[in-house]
């Protein structure tokens, strides 16, 4: 019966699937996809040409390439995606370090206002003081005219 098949180069469903190594619901599906007329037709026995067997092994295979494909951009892009965040941590670190200095340098910069305006206060009283004795210096020496130095 094989043999007249072969020489008939007509198969079912079941025969192509079985050939093709996939499943009768990928035969009937591509059948309807590509709206293949069957052969032979005994009520609801359908007969297809042979020759749909390596068409649907050919669509297999592609298939098959472009899932791998697929795989193969899925583990680079796992690994890209495993160096960025590797990367993604150092910087992370990096802004951490940089805003410890931001902080530690703003506190530096408070102190050093501070310690400036306590320096200018000083220098502020020395020379109100100074300003006070020079002009308590000139009162003495103006007490101490004598009365002639006057006219």
């Amino acid at each position: 019966m094989i043999k007249k098949q072969i020489e008939d180069k007509s198969l079912t469903v079941s025969e192509i699937a079985e050939n093709a190594d996939v499943s009768r619901n990928i035969v009937w599906s591509y059948i309807r996809k590509n709206k293949i007329k069957p052969i032979i037709k005994e009520k609801k026995n359908f007969r297809f040409d042979s020759s749909i067997v390596l068409e649907i092994k050919k669509k297999q295979e592609k298939k098959q390439q472009r899932n791998s494909k697929k795989e193969e951009n899925d583990t680079v892009s796992g690994n890209v995606l495993e160096i960025l965040h590797e990367q993604l941590k150092v910087k992370d670190e990096q802004i951490e370090k940089q805003n410890e200095t931001i902080e530690f340098l703003r506190s530096e910069v408070i102190s050093a206002r501070l310690e400036a305006k306590k320096n200018q206060k000083l220098l502020d009283d020395a020379k109100k003081k100074e300003e006070a004795v020079s002009a308590n210096e000139l009162k003495q020496e103006e007490n101490k005219k004598k009365w002639w130095h006057f006219w």
